[in-house]
């Protein structure tokens, strides 16, 4: 049985599955049936299953973590890019070299947390910084009095990312007379990173 799509002028876009342009516009409700898949160039791009679900196979969206201590990294001022060795998942590829880049352009929503140790009395401050192309986000902690010897820092956010835009983090430990800090990391994912495109 053959059957045509119009657009909203009344001209053919699709008729018997051959395309006659690049849009089709319907009106009202299309029912088809228990699954809709929709293709990205011979992989199936969007999937609706029977009861709602919705998955995007190549949609942005990594989960990182950093899996072995890096030991004596930061402390008197230097800036340690965090380490995050293993991918829990990486839909689309987007992730490499500690370093999350965005495909395209939207709202990516980030999570960090980074687990430290090795703090002595002589620690100041504390700096959790997460680099994104078009802005920098700062976490401050003042670690004057009392002194602790271990502490994570945590941060979630949305942020705007262009196509290609980069985001990375770093921690600065200031007050050590040298490099004594140690950025933790364990299967447990007490150091970690995850992106995903939210708009």
């Amino acid at each position: 049985m053959g059957w045509t799509f119009y657009n909203s002028s009344g001209e053919a876009m699709i008729e018997d599955g051959g395309v006659q342009a690049s849009a089709a516009v319907f009106t009202g409700n299309a029912d088809l049936g228990s699954n809709l898949l929709v293709g990205n160039a011979g992989s199936t791009g969007i999937a609706i299953s029977a009861n709602g679900e919705v998955t995007m196979a190549a949609q942005p969206a990594v989960a990182v973590r950093n899996s072995v201590k890096d030991s004596n990294v930061t402390g008197a001022g230097t800036a340690a890019t965090v380490d995050f060795n293993i991918e829990e998942y990486d839909q689309n590829a987007d992730f490499a070299s500690d370093t999350f880049t965005a495909p395209v352009t939207g709202q990516y929503h980030i999570s960090v947390q980074v687990q430290f140790l090795g703090l002595t009395s002589a620690s100041t401050s504390m700096l959790l910084n997460v680099i994104s192309s078009n802005r920098n986000f700062r976490v401050v902690v003042d670690n004057s009095a009392p002194a602790i010897t271990e502490f994570y820092m945590p941060f979630s956010m949305d942020v705007n990312m262009d196509a290609a835009d980069t985001v990375t983090v770093t921690l600065t430990i200031y007050g050590e007379s040298s490099d004594v800090v140690d950025i933790d990391g364990s299967s447990e994912g007490r150091t970690t990173f995850s992106a995903r495109l939210v708009a």
